[in-house]
């Protein structure tokens, strides 16, 4: 969702952190509800209608779509190759209660009080106004609906052993999020955040997201490296003399070796919120 200018909800056909990259939108393709939404799913019952923002490929999108069934979900993003890639996965599953569209978190093209549910992933990093997009969310949930967030925070992770690369890397990162209205640690202002838009929360807690095992701990390093292969803000930060692109290339050998070690673990936190209208 881009930040450049809240009031401004239209696709200017600038690529978003990246997120027009076939290998960054691959770093997103095996999320499932199962996972990301499994605090959700308890408060699903079929013939609901679900409304997910920042719906990236459409893996969630779908799984929470067979819940609700035979009622609807729609998914929203606004990288038009994220939509492309969900239409195409809706396809061919011949799934057809689920549909996608490009769409601004800010500026939703839905009435008022239309969904019953609404959900987000991570999309309140992003935004320069969460408070605000927010207050967009819950202009199209119904008096009574559910609003369901989850929300990565990246202060302070568990990198065992230590890396120095791994480490570097958040920094610039984070660094780049800043620079472009966005913030790392949204996670822990998700509650708050919410209640001055106007939710009445339900359930809050904040967990670990683990990456414990051999498998894991591979394919998160190899995420990140697509990140700095195609995130304009890795390239923005050597344009300002903030790396160079051979402090990079390091950073991608040494984290790639680090996440090859027997005892290599990384764990972040996320939280979540179940809130009503």
């Amino acid at each position: 969702m881009s930040t450049e200018s809240p009031t401004t909800p239209d696709w200017d056909g600038r690529p978003f952190y990246g997120y027009d990259s076939n290998d960054v939108q691959a770093t997103y393709s095996g999320r499932q509800a199962e996972s990301v939404a499994d605090f959700l799913l308890p408060h699903l019952t079929p013939g609901m209608s679900l409304l997910d923002v920042g719906c990236g490929p459409g893996s969630i999108t779908l799984g929470l779509g067979a819940v609700v069934s035979p009622g609807n979900a729609v998914g929203v993003d606004l990288e038009p190759g994220m939509i492309e890639q969900a239409k195409a996965m809706a396809s061919e599953a011949e799934i057809n209660n689920v549909e996608f569209q490009v769409a601004n978190i800010y500026d939703l093209p839905f009435d008022d009080g239309q969904f019953d549910v609404v959900f987000t992933s991570a999309i309140l990093e992003h935004l320069a106004d969460p408070v605000g997009a927010l207050r967009s969310l819950k202009r199209v949930l119904k008096p009574g609906g559910i609003a369901a967030m989850i929300q990565t925070d990246w202060g302070d992770p568990f990198i065992v052993p230590e890396s120095k690369a791994l480490s570097r890397f958040l920094e610039l990162f984070e660094a780049g999020f800043n620079r472009n209205g966005g913030s790392l640690n949204r996670g822990r202002y998700l509650r708050a955040n919410m209640q001055e838009a106007g939710f009445e929360i339900e359930e809050f807690a904040a967990q670990l997201a683990n990456y414990t095992d051999s498998d894991r701990v591979t394919g998160v390093v190899n995420g990140y490296i697509a990140w700095m292969e195609n995130l304009p803000l890795f390239r923005e930060s050597i344009e300002l003399g903030l790396t160079t692109e051979a402090e990079l290339v390091t950073l991608k050998a040494e984290m790639q070796a680090w996440s090859a070690g027997p005892d290599a673990y990384f764990a972040n936190a996320r939280t979540y919120a179940i809130a009503r209208k």
